[in-house]
């Protein structure tokens, strides 16, 4: 049986009015009751990632990312909206160990005319050899090169060990105990894989406590920063972004908390880094 906070955040995700990203392009999303009974549905979640990256658009086109990676890519609606909005020549790859989320996904990339590269993989698994390019007779890998824009969905919703090995639909959002075995996973090796310059972006919940993430994070030279909030019900969804600290930064106190992202009339209280792109001010109204 799902637990009682899984039927209650879910169907507060399915009853709430999904807020589509308001000025970028919303990405076609093909699918049907078909594909979505082994598919996560796009839900309130999604349509907050979408707009935590319009948020961040400008930023992120200042970045320029060579390589854009989304783990656990489900629908591909995130992958999509960032392609169709970023317009750079990033290389995109996403990830899902479920087949049918690979071929809702394709479905999505096909509809939106939007080149992914789909890797069937439990979360990077042996993505260093997809990577892997020649240019002009070098060797670019993973390792030397880094991924510059990471995109994770994770099942963030807390339940029972047993939950996760359940039906697919149900692997993609069972998180285990506080909801974060598979998010703990993945943040094992972020140092790793980003670049130097690199974000990463992701889905949590207040139970999946952010500020112990935070913690963590900073302990292995990370900033840790909201994005996007809102509420769900009985939960509030949060959108964080992760980026490496200066190397001159101080180590985390014992109660590092997650930062929230200023308003337009603060300055900003992330650590810049050399060479790195200003953060973007936050996102103004269009005018009427």
């Amino acid at each position: 049986r799902l637990s009682l906070q899984i039927i209650c955040i879910h169907m507060a995700l399915e009853s709430s009015t999904l807020q589509l990203p308001s000025v970028s392009i919303s990405p076609v999303i093909p699918l049907d009751y078909r594909d979505f009974e082994n598919v996560y549905e796009p839900a309130e979640d999604s349509f907050l990632f979408m707009d935590a990256l319009e948020k961040d658009l400008n930023f992120l086109h200042s970045l320029n990312p060579k390589t854009v990676v989304e783990v656990g890519c489900g629908s591909g609606c995130i992958s999509a909206f960032l392609a169709l909005n970023l317009k750079t020549s990033s290389r995109y790859i996403a990830t899902d160990i479920n087949p049918f989320a690979l071929k809702a996904s394709q479905k999505t990339f096909e509809a939106n005319k939007v080149e992914v590269e789909l890797v069937q993989t439990d979360l990077l698994c042996g993505l260093e050899e997809r990577l892997v390019m020649k240019t002009v007779g070098v060797i670019d890998t993973l390792s030397q090169r880094g991924i510059d824009v990471l995109l994770f969905n994770p099942p963030y919703v807390p339940t029972p060990p047993e939950e996760m090995q359940g039906s697919l639909i149900a692997r993609s959002w069972a998180g285990g105990e506080r909801g974060r075995e598979v998010t703990d996973r993945l943040l094992a090796v972020v140092d790793g894989v980003l670049s130097e310059r690199g974000m990463m972006y992701m889905v949590a919940l207040d139970s999946n406590e952010p500020d112990d993430i935070a913690r963590i994070m900073r302990s292995r030279g990370f900033l840790t920063k909201v994005v996007k909030r809102r509420r769900a019900g009985i939960e509030n969804l949060l959108i964080l972004r992760l980026q490496r600290l200066p190397a001159a930064a101080p180590a985390a106190p014992p109660c590092a908390r997650v930062a929230e992202d200023p308003p337009s009339n603060s300055p900003s209280s992330a650590v810049p880094r050399a060479n790195a792109p200003a953060e973007p001010p936050e996102p103004r109204p269009p005018s009427p």
